[in-house]
């Protein structure tokens, strides 16, 4: 094999893997939870839709406490400690970390009846774990009056969503949210894939100089 063939062949599967990364790979989706028999600690139920969780419950309990987006459950992070919460994106077919370019939750609405509502500050994140610019939302915690339900939507090359605990002044709280709503996937290849088109273009040059 002469040199440019094997350079060629080189540059061709690296192009083909850069379509590969900016292709998205599945349909939309919108999660609700409410298959679920709840409370549960939310982890890998809906990675068959591209989505993982750590540290969200889904729950249907507190229900007088607040506005319902979809019947009976809801999530939320802090339902049991003061942790931070998150959910992020992955390929269904390797589990290997995706993107979407918009994410959108609905946090329920509030009602005064006892209970009460911590606050957070909810950073996007992407593949490397940088938080995307202009892309940090605050709720704040309630305060003993009324509201209703509202939509926070997030966009960029969104990988992850981080909630950051903002504690409420009567103590730990939930905060909840329903009907994540994510546009279709886009799988992000796995850094060894990289590492071996590059190891072969690599190869190809030390030919060409012996």
């Amino acid at each position: 094999m002469t040199y440019f063939t094997a350079t060629q062949k080189t540059v061709q599967a690296l192009t083909a893997l850069a379509m590969l990364s900016t292709v998205p790979q599945s349909l939309a989706a919108v999660i609700n939870f409410d298959s679920l028999a709840g409370p549960v600690a939310l982890t890998n139920q809906y990675a068959a839709q591209g989505i993982m969780f750590n540290q969200i419950e889904a729950t249907s309990q507190f229900a007088t406490s607040l506005v319902s987006v979809s019947a009976p459950n809801y999530a939320t992070p802090f339902y049991s400690n003061a942790n931070p919460g998150s959910f992020w994106f992955v390929d269904p077919a390797t589990n290997a970390a995706a993107y979407v370019s918009s994410v959108s939750l609905t946090f329920n609405g509030y009602n005064n009846v006892g209970g009460w509502f911590d606050g957070a500050t909810i950073q996007a994140l992407d593949v490397s774990n940088t938080v995307i610019a202009g892309q940090t939302q605050t709720l704040n915690p309630s305060t003993g009056t009324n509201y209703g339900s509202t939509t926070l939507t997030f966009t960029g090359q969104v990988h992850e969503l981080l909630f950051t605990n903002i504690l409420n002044t009567n103590g730990l709280g939930i905060l909840p949210f329903d009907n994540v709503t994510f546009g279709a996937l886009t799988p992000t290849p796995e850094p060894s894939t990289w590492l071996l088109a590059a190891s072969a273009l690599a190869a190809g040059c030390l030919r060409r100089r012996r």
